[in-house]
């Protein structure tokens, strides 16, 4: 298993209910795929450099967590085609940077 971070960013129309329900759903599609939760640090409602989908702003979280290299591509695509996350970034980390 590598570690990884992943950064997405969930509708700023949500409430705080359903923003800590996609949060859940997010890392029990990580956990699903064979992952293990790190750490998960919601940054809250930020406004974005540049309109993304025609939103202006959103709800950042960022999860660490270590997954199965093969695993990846399926967490990405269920992100992809996620109706609440409209962006993401999966990023493999450094050994090193544990």
């Amino acid at each position: 298993m590598s570690p990884y971070e992943l950064m997405y960013i969930v509708k700023p129309e949500l409430d705080d209910q359903a923003v800590q329900q996609e949060i859940e759903r997010v890392s029990q599609l990580i956990q699903t795929n064979g992952g293990q939760i790190k750490k998960v640090t919601p940054w809250g409602k930020r406004r974005l450099a540049y309109s993304v989908k025609d939103q202006r702003e959103g709800y950042y979280v960022v999860e660490e967590f270590d997954l199965d290299q093969a695993k990846v591509t399926e967490v990405e695509r269920v992100l992809k085609i996620s109706d609440t996350v409209f962006r993401h970034l999966l990023v493999r980390q450094d050994e090193g940077n544990k």
